[in-house]
């Protein structure tokens, strides 16, 4: 009779392991699948865009901007989204000037530095002062880009933080035009403020601190998981044309509208019935973890109950074995702080920050991180930084270079004072092609 109750607790045990793994798995799908990871992982999906126009008496015109790529994740794109205002040139300008029109168009650069390009046909467009939405279509599908999931602007909460990704005019002033390439592409973080319509447009908006200029209108806003919230279209400047502060960015619902009126697929982050949504992490993971746990704990009881007569009391410690008790695992392993190269000589690789202060710059005798002695715009000591683990926070601090150290958003530091960075800011000394990031990993 004991045997038998034994190999039944044994079925029962055997069941809950695998429903408690099968739960396992939908409820890691959900969390992975359910959107992105990372917000720079957007840039995955971003191009830049230029559009030219040329007269025939000589006169010419050009924009640039960024767009990014929409469509079903893991197959190739065909389409492009960017505000009407970049591709205005290329695209209005043959209708407004017809016959002394010389050339026009509207050019996808997947990388500018190696002359990577594709003509494009605009097959939607709605100017600045309406939606400022454009679609481009692509003259074959390519896999060079990713499609961005596209969330619910519903979903989007005033204090939500928010990223911009794209191809920033102030990089342009240091830069030109054909050095561009991904690692260019820039992440500028903020928060919304409210959700509103601009006076000059009929377009629902976003309203955030998140800077925005002209070379990244066009560009994704997209959430702390890289799901796409917005078009990013415009900023207010003052009569310096100095930033105010106050942009705005175009919001998922007015793109969705567009896009269903062309009858172009895409995707929502969390949409429909599939099993990488990320609700299934919620209820699946607890539901696999439980369903284990019993299971272990049933298999164990039940091989004790068909193994006769109870051990002696010492050997259920291991008493009189020889052998001491077993050692538990060892607890969670705290993250570092660290400090990583986004760009340039240094891209891709970390740098402890739990050993001190970290000194960039060209002087061997005093950095820490050295860049070569004819390396643009770099200073002797240029900068350092330092993690501060009473506030759980970055400290930076420009040592009065030459040409400056920038936050992601462009601020330009003061020299000699200090500034606070929080886990995934960015800086960039000179211009972007010297970029660092700080993180915990």
């Amino acid at each position: 009779m004991e045997a038998k109750k034994s190999s039944s607790k044994q079925v029962v045990a055997i069941l809950l392991l695998v429903i408690g793994l099968a739960a396992g798995v939908f409820g890691v799908l959900g969390l992975v699948g359910g959107g992105g990871t990372d917000p720079y992982e957007a840039r995955k999906s971003v191009v830049m865009v230029y559009s030219y126009l040329q007269l025939t008496d000589g006169q010419s015109a050009g924009a640039m901007g960024t767009g990014f790529a929409i469509g079903k994740p893991g197959e190739p794109v065909e389409y492009i989204v960017t505000n009407g205002h970049v591709v205005e040139y290329g695209y209005m300008g043959p209708k407004v000037y017809a016959e002394q029109v010389s050339s026009a168009g509207v050019q996808v650069y997947f990388s500018a530095a190696e002359n990577d390009y594709v003509t494009a046909e605009v097959v939607y467009y709605s100017a600045s002062n309406e939606k400022d939405i454009a679609i481009i279509r692509l003259p074959s599908k390519t896999d060079k880009r990713e499609a961005i999931p596209i969330r619910d602007a519903d979903d989007v909460a005033v204090g939500d933080t928010a990223f911009a990704l794209g191809y920033p005019g102030v990089a342009s002033q240091s830069q030109q035009f054909n050095t561009y390439d991904e690692d260019d592409i820039t992440l500028t973080k903020g928060i919304i403020s409210k959700r509103t319509k601009p006076a000059w447009s009929s377009y629902d908006a976003f309203q955030m601190d998140v800077y925005i200029n002209h070379g990244n209108s066009g560009g994704p806003l997209v959430d702390e998981r890289g799901n796409l919230i917005g078009i990013n279209a415009s900023g207010a400047v003052d009569e310096q044309g100095k930033s105010e502060g106050v942009n705005f960015a175009i919001t998922s619902a007015e793109l969705i509208k567009a896009l269903d009126s062309e009858r172009i697929e895409y995707t929502m982050a969390g949409g429909g019935l599939s099993w990488t949504q990320p609700w299934f992490a919620y209820v699946f993971l607890p539901i696999g973890v439980l369903a284990l746990i019993g299971g272990i704990i049933l298999l164990v009881t039940s091989q004790k109950g068909g193994q006769g007569a109870p051990a002696p009391a010492g050997a259920a410690a291991g008493m009189g074995s020889g052998k001491a008790p077993a050692r538990g695992g060892r607890g969670p392993v705290e993250k570092r702080a660290v400090l990583r190269g986004v760009t340039g000589k240094y891209s891709g690789q970390s740098f402890d920050l739990l050993k001190g202060k970290v000194v960039i710059g060209r002087d061997p005798a005093t950095c820490n991180i050295v860049f070569d002695k004819n390396t643009p715009g770099i200073s002797g000591r240029h900068c350092q930084v330092v993690y501060d683990p009473n506030e759980d926070c970055f400290i930076i601090t420009d040592l009065g270079s030459s040409y400056g150290t920038f936050l992601g958003n462009g601020k330009k530091l003061t020299a000699n004072v200090a500034e606070k960075l929080s886990i995934g800011d960015t800086f960039y000394l000179c211009d972007n092609a010297n970029r660092f990031v700080v993180s915990k990993e």
